[in-house]
């Protein structure tokens, strides 16, 4: 059985939205996670992703943790007086991670949506399309005029889903490692239809019609190396280490629409429109050259969670991308500088059932205005996070979270106006055999 086909037996198929992390990277792997980002340093179930070195510290035992979170998401972008709007949301977000502790060993294992930028659906179409049109306008003879209609829909779906797993053991009384491998199945999609016009200028006359039609599926199939160190000298103070090594991800591109598109319904002029938009950063990835790597940067993360008092425990967490030392054949990440997150976080236990999370996290991107196109923009962000976590029994815990992500808004060189805003729910739970 094909792992893809593996994967959607397990339910791990989503179109997950891009909350934090970098470059394609999603930073939030549970539904603890909304609640308080900060959860490198914590020792938990969670660790099975975010602190596997960690995992060795718990109580004897098999433990699984069931998460699922919601997206309401729109991402918006703006040429002139154009504005073009998805509002797509991501209802099912499902991830899992299962921990077997016994003496100094423990095994992990964490399945979900490791990177992508999530499902969108323009309404009218992109931004890109006008900006084209009106550098195209330019180009022509002063007797004819170019312009884009509005009503197609563009479709975009980027999600990179992995299967991890590795030991954890202890090595002294107060450090333990781990070492894990990672397998991801990437794939991302672009779709849609847009209509231009070719005038004469200062009348209504429409001489040809150049027509967008594009439909491109990218995959890759890669394989990343996870370690881990922890340092655990007493019940109050813990301190979280983990590297991921630069996952290889050598995309397969096919796309024959294009070409044939604008050919078919604009004869000459159709292929200067083709010849303009192939080199377009917003189109180009797209086309049918677009294959070779847009691999995944390696990735350091810290952490550390402190036991203030009985009732109260304090988090704090850093994640730094090496997108600079990242193999990128087609230029995606050209001007990028490394990008980083911090994050602070508390635990108050309320009584012996109630626990009180909150918490905040900055992420810098490492993008800048020379970075961004319609169908690659990541931008930076403040997240404000809560929760509330409730132990049923002995065996059994349940969590419900939230997170509001405060995009900053910022434009290309194009004056090409981008904004995001994601509200996120999460629902977890926590089982001891």
């Amino acid at each position: 059985m094909k792992f893809k086909q593996q994967l959607v037996i397990l339910g791990l198929v989503v179109s997950a939205n891009a909350i934090g992390g970098s470059i394609d990277y999603l930073s939030q792997q549970d539904a603890e996670y909304l609640a308080h980002p900060a959860m490198v340093g914590k020792i938990g179930v969670s660790g099975a992703y975010y602190n596997p070195a960690g995992a060795v510290w718990l109580e004897d035992g098999t433990y699984i943790q069931v998460n699922n979170q919601t997206h309401l998401k729109e991402y918006s972008m703006q040429h002139g007086d154009s504005k073009f709007k998805s509002d797509k949301a991501s209802p099912v977000v499902p991830s899992v991670q299962i921990v077997r502790k016994k003496g100094d060993t423990a095994f992990f294992f964490h399945a979900g949506a490791i990177a992508g930028g999530g499902s969108v659906a323009y309404s009218g179409g992109i931004a890109t399309f006008p900006e084209i049109a009106s550098t195209i306008d330019g180009k022509l003879p002063l007797s004819l005029e170019a312009s884009f209609r509005n009503g197609s829909t563009i479709h975009g779906k980027s999600y990179y889903v992995a299967l991890q797993g590795g030991v954890a053991r202890k090595f002294t009384d107060t450090w333990s490692g781990a070492i894990g491998i990672r397998l991801i199945d990437a794939e991302r999609k672009f779709k849609g239809e847009g209509n231009f016009d070719i005038k004469i200028d200062k009348t209504n006359i429409t001489l040809l019609s150049p027509k967008f039609d594009i439909d491109s599926e990218r995959t890759a199939f890669g394989v990343a190396g996870i370690f881990g160190l922890n340092y655990h000298p007493n019940d109050r103070f813990n301190l979280g280490m983990r590297y991921e090594t630069e996952t290889i991800l050598d995309f397969d591109n096919k796309e024959n629409k294009l070409k044939s598109g604008f050919n078919s319904s604009a004869g000459p002029l159709g292929d200067f429109f083709y010849n303009y938009i192939k080199k377009d950063p917003a189109i180009k990835q797209w086309m049918s050259e677009g294959s070779g790597k847009r691999n995944l940067p390696a990735m350091a993360a810290i952490g550390a969670s402190y036991k203030a008092t009985e009732k109260l425990t304090l988090l704090a967490s850093g994640n730094y991308y090496f997108i600079k030392e990242t193999s990128d054949e087609l230029g995606n990440f050209d001007h990028y500088d490394n990008g980083y997150e911090v994050a602070v976080g508390l635990d108050y236990q309320l009584d012996e059932k109630w626990t009180l999370m909150a918490g905040y996290q900055y992420t810098d991107t490492g993008a800048n205005e020379k970075t961004y196109t319609d169908t690659d923009y990541v931008l930076d962000a403040n997240m404000y996070s809560t929760g509330v976590k409730y132990k049923y029994s002995e065996q059994l815990e349940l969590m419900a979270t939230y997170s509001y992500v405060d995009y900053k808004n910022d434009k290309n060189l194009k004056n090409i106006k981008y904004s995001k805003h994601v509200d996120a729910f999460g629902l977890g739970m926590i089982y001891k055999f």
